[in-house]
């Protein structure tokens, strides 16, 4: 009984940590995309100011 209570505790845990740790990381990638892009976009920008 012992061993199953563990068991169910570890796999909660596992769990609780994905719920976190997932979201976390999809932020962080959306975060990355986003400083990367943003730099293409000033650039574009600065070609279209010396162009008018």
């Amino acid at each position: 009984m012992k061993a199953l209570f563990k068991y169910l505790m570890i796999g909660l845990l596992l769990i609780v940590a994905a719920l976190i740790v997932i979201p976390l990381l999809v932020l962080a990638g959306l975060f990355v995309w986003l400083k990367l892009t943003e730099e293409g976009d000033e650039e574009s920008l600065e070609l279209d100011q010396e162009n008018v």
